[in-house]
């Protein structure tokens, strides 16, 4: 059984259904700027996302967003005059630059020590410039072929930072005309009351998405995702991960036996003891499939994560039913095979156990 990577077009279609919910997430614009920027740099390990706004009475450009994963001179409300490095070339501009090496700038201004390549794409709305979308790498050529992602993902938020900016400026009418007060909160609640209701049918759609129906945990998807999330923090930070792949003993017995009903009970059985057995947050349990179940457990050495899965299979047999186990742990490297080798170790594991006739931990 193994785990397919993800192609590189799901990973931009994903990225943008992402930027979507969150740009009509009824946030304020710093904070709905700052998980894009958080969304962008979580799903390409891109090492720094910035997004700016312009003010065109003071020349300047402001950082709003800010997601780094090295040092740098830059932090929310940096700013330099227009015209100054590579953003305020592209704000005076508005045309987006792709740098593959930034020293081929002459105005290039270095606030990334060990930067190589760059890419800054302007966001406007009819036709007004309302911020730059800028991201940098140590790696050279690192956002070649990237601009119509960004491109994109700046006509996405673009409606929402000029309705933000908008918003803001109504607010400020309103309290110098008190004649158009009433008329104008009624339109904003009006308008509150859609993005609100929007955005619970968005985060109901994504829970529905990601959550098992029967059991109510993670579903296969969701712990996909998670997966590739902490395979890629350990190998950062060279921590090991583990990962367990459970299995109810004789399911099919069971079913074809007691009937579909009591096959549902007891997976949901099942859930509820991997529920009370696993403790820690960033700890995640999930069906997997069928009668299968897993646990994924960061920073977890090895002789550890076996005792969590004797534990669970010792909890799991006390209600009358039997389970087989097999663990894996492996700290990911930076260049090696990806994470579907975890999941391929501990599949082997766990047929081991069935092998060795069930109801233990390999």
């Amino acid at each position: 059984m193994g785990l397919s990577l993800e192609d590189p077009r799901t990973a931009q279609l994903e990225i943008l259904n992402e930027v979507a919910r969150i740009a009509t997430s009824d946030l304020e614009v710093r904070p709905m700027l700052q998980r894009i920027t958080d969304a962008l740099a979580a799903k390409f390990e891109w090492e720094f996302v910035a997004l700016v706004t312009i003010d065109f009475e003071r020349q300047a450009f402001l950082c709003e967003a800010l997601t780094t994963s090295v040092p740098t001179s830059v932090h929310i409300g940096y700013g330099r005059p227009l015209g100054s490095g590579v953003v305020g070339h592209v704000a005076v501009t508005g045309e987006p630059l792709l740098l593959d090496d930034v020293h081929t700038f002459p105005e290039y201004v270095e606030t990334l020590p060990g930067a190589s390549s760059e890419l800054c794409v302007p966001v406007t709305h009819h036709g007004i410039l309302v911020a730059v979308l800028n991201v940098e790498s140590t790696r050279p050529a690192a956002f070649h072929g990237q601009i119509p992602l960004l491109t994109t993902v700046a006509d996405q938020i673009a409606g929402a930072i000029a309705c933000a900016q908008l918003h803001a400026e109504v607010q400020e009418r309103a309290r110098a005309m008190e004649a158009m007060a009433a008329e104008l909160a009624q339109k904003t609640r009006a308008l509150e009351d859609a993005n609100s209701h929007l955005a619970n049918a968005i985060e109901t759609l994504h829970r529905i998405s990601t959550q098992d129906g029967l059991t109510g945990i993670s579903n296969r998807r969701h712990f996909d995702d998670a997966l590739g999330v902490e395979w890629r923090r350990a190998a950062r930070s060279l921590a090991p991960l583990s990962l367990l792949i459970l299995d109810i003993d004789h399911f099919k017995s069971f079913n074809d036996a007691h009937g579909h009903q009591a096959g549902d009970d007891l997976l949901r059985n099942m859930t509820r003891v991997l529920r009370e057995s696993v403790h820690r947050a960033a700890d995640l349990v999930a069906r997997y499939g069928g009668e299968e179940f897993v646990v994924l457990l960061p920073e977890t050495m090895e002789d550890d994560a076996r005792l969590v899965a004797e534990g669970l299979r010792e909890r799991v047999a006390a209600t009358g039913i039997t389970i087989s186990v097999g663990v894996a742990t492996i700290v990911p490297p930076r260049d090696g095979p990806g994470a579907e080798e975890l999941v391929r170790r501990a599949d082997e594991a766990l047929y081991e156990a069935k092998r060795l006739g069930r109801n233990r931990v390999v």
